[in-house]
């Protein structure tokens, strides 16, 4: 089967230089990359900050799926790789729902020791069925 990298232009600057994909389509399956919800510089990680992080990493993988052909209404599966996950994990599921609604997609939540962003407290990757 075919694999295809699916590459908004905002993010080709990573695929030319670390050589990943943000999103990769195997046939009407779309699987990304995952992407990291950090803090800013100074900030304490209260559940506001993390879930402002969480929301600007969900509108990220958005983007991905658009320039896929979808949405996250496609998302069936979710993987996140979690520092401290039980500081976080509630901000994330709480604006996981807002992005998508019932019916849930699936969710495996890792917990780890570390992320690419010193600054990151959960890395986030998704699989979707987006026929073509």
């Amino acid at each position: 089967m075919p694999r295809t990298p699916i590459v908004p232009a905002s993010l080709k600057e990573n695929y030319d230089t670390l050589h990943y994909a943000p999103a990769t389509r195997a046939g009407d399956m779309v699987y990304t990359s995952g992407v990291i919800a950090a803090l800013k510089e100074g900030e304490e990680g209260t559940d506001e900050q993390y879930a402002a992080a969480v929301d600007e990493a969900l509108t990220q993988i958005d983007m991905i799926l658009k320039e896929a052909g979808g949405s996250m209404d496609d998302v069936v599966d979710i993987t996140s790789y979690h520092i401290n996950m039980m500081s976080n994990l509630f901000a994330m599921a709480r604006i996981k729902d807002k992005w998508m609604p019932e019916p849930y997609p699936s969710l495996t939540a890792i917990g780890v020791a570390e992320l690419y962003d010193p600054l990151g407290f959960v890395e986030i990757r998704v699989s979707a069925y987006i026929p073509q």
